[in-house]
């Protein structure tokens, strides 16, 4: 059976594997300098591109969050497991372009990602704890990966070392690749 009109769900994971793959291509490429909390000016044309590229990704993360708040709002987990997460990844996603275009800012943004590595936690919890999905496992594990990249952000853009941020990309990686499995598997199903 083919899915309502309204179900963002098959989209919104495709934009969750774009988000990834985009920031962990940005924790490779660009040169970030911590003691001033900026992008070398050298590469403005790559941080620029990157802040597009992950400013649509985000702001249809945000926007489609939103929207299933609004049709699920009391009714079930759902608008908290898919609504909350996309709406507040988004708006992470969106505080990522932003910095990129203004060069600056990242460490901030590390804040609030964390903050949402941790209320990922807390979903991922919940799945497994009382079986909120078909398949609680898998959906725990696809929670948790994100959760990782999101927590190791911080020292990322903290601590003046090029693995930190190999190590973030490796997981930003890792979480688009969980993703894309996801989505590979699930868009034939909500086009069929």
């Amino acid at each position: 059976m083919a899915a309502p009109v309204y179900d963002f769900l098959d989209a919104m994971m495709w934009s969750i594997v774009a988000s990834g793959v985009l920031l962990g291509i940005a924790a490779l490429r660009l040169h970030y300098k911590v003691s001033s909390d900026s992008i070398d000016e050298e590469q403005k044309n790559l941080a620029t591109g990157l802040g597009v590229a992950l400013g649509a990704t985000g702001s249809y993360l945000f926007l489609t969050g939103i929207y299933i708040q609004f049709i699920h709002p009391y009714s079930s987990p759902y608008n908290i497991l898919f609504g909350g997460v996309s709406s507040l990844g988004g708006l992470v996603v969106l505080s990522v372009a932003a910095a990129f275009f203004l060069r600056r800012g990242l460490q901030a943004c590390s804040y609030f990602a964390f903050v949402l590595g941790l209320y990922l936690i807390s979903d991922a919890y919940s799945i497994y704890k009382y079986s909120l999905t078909s398949d609680p496992f898998k959906s725990t594990l696809l929670y948790l990966a994100p959760a990782a990249a999101l927590l190791l952000s911080v020292p990322a853009l903290h601590i003046q070392n090029r693995w930190s941020r190999v190590v973030f990309a490796i997981f930003a990686f890792i979480f688009a690749g969980a993703w894309f499995y996801f989505a590979a598997t699930t868009t034939p199903t909500h086009l069929g």
